[in-house]
């Protein structure tokens, strides 16, 4: 599981990507045909860093402060501002790093790489 922070409005918030953000991910794209989760626009990355919220919440028993809806709006504001870009930027960057993310081939071969040697 891939943690970080980021701040939101003044507020720094947890999110990690873990298999919670993994299944709410794919219910999303999977029931909503508009959404690309190849295409990283305004929602789709709302979605991701929601995603990583929701399950820090979820995993620390806490009630998510922020709505979906929050979430969006810091996106759109952020995105044209760039105010805080490098914040959507680590969320994103953490959110690709994860075991439930990585193409299963770059996963075998690290498996590989770490296995040499032993017996």
């Amino acid at each position: 599981m891939n943690y970080t922070t980021i701040t939101i409005n003044e507020d720094t918030i947890g999110l990690k990507f873990g298999m919670a953000s993994f299944r709410y991910l794919q219910e999303k794209f999977q029931n909503n045909k508009e959404l690309d989760s190849s295409i990283l626009n305004e929602i789709t990355i709302s979605h991701i860093i929601y995603s990583g919220y929701y399950n820090n919440c979820v995993v620390k028993e806490a009630e998510p402060k922020y709505k979906f809806a929050d979430i969006v709006d810091w996106v759109e504001i952020t995105l044209l501002t760039n105010k805080e870009d490098n914040e959507i930027a680590k969320a994103i960057k953490c959110w690709s790093e994860s075991d439930f993310i990585k193409p299963k081939d770059e996963q075998e071969q690290a498996k590989k790489k770490n296995s040499r040697g032993k017996k």
